[in-house]
């Protein structure tokens, strides 16, 4: 697929909401087990709650320097952009799924062995999102494509 994609991805409370939701989940259920069985699950609640706060700032407000902001295709490769300015190229992991509005990217690294980004990628038609509409179903083309030739 020739052609060039830029998807800049912007913050969203929808996004942040959503990635830090199962964090949130896990801090009520140690909280119901505390209650129930011993308190001594109390010690597992911050820890829910600073992987919601650190999901909030990853994928909702895009406000840490890990934080993914730009994704481009270029030569039928994918890059990424994070906040604090790094360019490198990734590879879309199989366990990556796309659905018509959402899309959940497990990036790996090209040329390193650091662990795998997870981007959620959520369309801004006619509600909340981070990425454009076009955009984003240009990109999941292009990924669809690039799996298949895979």
């Amino acid at each position: 697929m020739s052609g060039r994609i830029d998807v800049p991805v912007s913050p969203s409370t929808w996004v942040g909401c959503l990635t830090a939701l199962p964090w949130l989940v896990l801090s009520i259920f140690n909280l119901i087990l505390a209650q129930a069985y011993s308190p001594f699950f109390l010690i597992l609640v911050p820890a829910g709650l600073a992987g919601a706060i650190y999901q909030w700032k990853l994928n909702g407000s895009l406000s840490l320097d890990r934080s993914i902001i730009r994704l481009t295709v270029a030569d039928d490769e994918l890059q990424v952009q994070q906040g604090d300015g790094q360019h490198y190229s990734v590879t879309p992991d199989s366990a990556s799924r796309l659905y018509p509005r959402l899309v959940v990217l497990k990036l790996k690294p090209a040329a390193t062995t650091n662990w795998p980004h997870t981007v959620l990628l959520w369309a801004r038609e006619q509600g909340p999102g981070n990425v454009p509409g076009d955009l984003h179903r240009r990109l999941r083309a292009w990924l669809r494509l690039a799996s298949g030739n895979s």
